[in-house]
C-alpha cells in the first residue's frame, strides 16, 4: 500500500474508533476545523480529536477539512464552529480588520471569542515542482501556475509575499495563481494540473513523500541574498517566522535537490471558543496531554511538532482558563502571549493612511 494512502487510512480509523469507542452514547459534538489531509494541522487535529473521543465520556470531536483556517476562525467566533488552528499573525490580521478580515468591523472585540489551547509549529513552507518541469529556482516560476495557498487563506497571503520578494513576480501579472483549498490543489497537483505547488508542513510530510514514490520533485530554495527586500522585510516582521534547512534525504533519492533546502515557516496553535465550559477543556487538554503517546505514534514528525515546550511558546491572544488549569497543575509557566491594543490598531490604520 502506499505510504500516503497508508497515512489516511490510519488517521481516518483512528477518528472512527475514537468516536465509536464509548462515543455511541455521546452527549455533545464538536467541530474543529482543519487544513487538509497529509499536513500538519491535520495531524494535531486528529491527535485532539482521538484523545477527546478517547477518554472524555460523552463529548465526541468531528475534524472538518472543508476551507481555509481564516474561515474557521470567522465560524469559532461566530460560535458556529468550536476549535480551529489559528496563528498569532492571523490573530494580528483579524483584531486590525485587514487581510482577509477587512471585511469586518468588530476585530477588536471578535479576537476575545477565541481563545487558544496550546501552540505548535505548522512547518515550513515546501514550494514543489516536478523535476521534468525544469523549474529550480523560484525565478523560474514566471509564466508558470502557481499554488500559493487557498483564496483568502493566510498562507496564502504569507506565500504571496514570499514570491515577490524572491523573484519581483506578482500573481496575475508574471504568472498565474491557481485558487483551490488545501485538498484539491494537493490531488490536482500529483494529476499534474500546474507547475508548482506550495504547502506547509513539517518534513518528512506524508503527501510529499507520497509524491516521491513515483515521481522526481524538488524544493525551491530561498535565497539569502533576497532578505534585504520590503516584502521579506514585512513577512518576518510578523510573530512567530521560523527559519530552518529542509534535508532532502527525509524523501529519499526522488528528491532531487542536492543540498539541504533554506525554507521559512511559523508556530500556529489550536483554539477554542472562549464560553466553552473550563471544566471541560481542562479535561480535554489533560486527556490530549497525558496521552501525548498517542499523538506521536501518527508521524515521525510529531514528538517534534507537539510537546511542553512548543505548548506555550509563540501564543496569541488570552488562554483558555481550562487550559490554563491543566498548565498550573503540571507546573508549566507560560510566557507572556502575543496580544494588541486598540492604541496599537490606531497608530496602524494612521500609518496606512499616511501612506495612501
Amino acid at each position: 500500500m502506499q505510504l500516503y494512502k497508508k497515512y489516511l487510512i490510519i488517521a481516518a480509523a483512528a477518528v472512527t474508533l475514537a468516536g465509536t469507542s464509548g462515543a455511541q452514547a455521546a452527549e455533545k459534538n464538536y467541530t474543529l476545523g482543519s487544513l487538509a489531509e497529509g499536513t500538519t494541522p491535520f495531524l494535531v487535529n486528529t491527535a485532539f480529536a482521538n484523545a477527546v473521543n478517547r477518554h472524555v465520556p460523552g463529548h465526541r470531536i468531528q475534524v472538518s477539512a472543508v476551507g481555509p483556517a481564516t474561515k474557521h476562525m470567522l465560524l469559532v467566533t461566530r460560535r458556529k464552529m468550536d476549535f480551529t488552528m489559528a496563528a498569532s499573525t492571523a490573530y494580528r490580521l483579524m483584531f486590525y480588520e485587514i487581510g482577509p478580515f477587512k471585511k469586518i468591523k468588530d476585530g477588536p472585540e471578535r479576537v476575545k471569542k477565541m481563545q487558544i489551547l496550546f501552540s505548535y509549529p505548522i512547518g515550513f513552507y515546501h514550494p514543489v515542482v516536478y523535476e521534468s518541469s525544469g523549474i529550480k529556482t523560484f525565478a523560474d516560476i514566471k509564466g508558470k501556475t502557481v499554488f500559493l495557498g487557498p483564496p483568502a487563506g493566510v498562507a496564502t497571503r504569507n506565500a504571496a509575499m514570499i514570491v515577490e520578494a524572491m523573484t519581483g513576480y506578482k500573481a496575475g501579472r508574471d504568472f498565474k495563481q491557481v485558487k483551490l483549498g488545501w485538498g484539491p490543489a494537493q490531488q490536482a497537483f500529483q494529476d499534474k494540473k500546474f507547475d508548482v505547488w506550495i504547502t506547509n508542513t513539517m518534513p518528512p510530510s506524508p503527501a510529499v513523500s507520497q509524491l516521491t514514490l513515483r515521481n522526481k520533485i524538488r524544493l525551491l530554495p530561498l535565497d539569502e541574498a533576497k532578505f534585504n527586500h520590503p516584502r521579506w522585510r514585512q513577512y518576518v516582521a510578523q510573530p512567530g517566522r521560523r527559519q530552518t534547512y529542509i534535508d532532502p534525504k527525509v524523501y529519499g533519492k526522488n528528491m532531487m535537490n542536492e543540498k539541504p533546502v533554506l525554507s521559512t515557516g511559523a508556530m500556529v496553535g489550536m483554539s477554542v471558543r472562549s464560553d466553552m465550559d473550563a471544566e471541560l477543556v481542562y479535561k480535554m487538554m489533560k486527556a490530549f496531554w497525558d496521552n501525548i503517546s498517542d499523538a506521536h505514534a501518527l508521524s515521525k514528525s510529531m514528538p517534534d511538532v507537539l510537546n511542553l515546550k512548543t505548548a506555550v511558546t509563540n501564543m496569541y491572544g488570552d488562554v483558555h482558563p481550562g487550559a490554563l488549569r491543566y498548565y498550573k497543575e503540571i507546573g508549566l509557566e507560560i510566557p507572556k502571549t502575543y496580544t494588541l491594543t486598540l492604541a496599537q490598531r490606531d497608530a496602524f490604520r494612521k500609518k496606512i493612511k499616511s501612506k495612501k
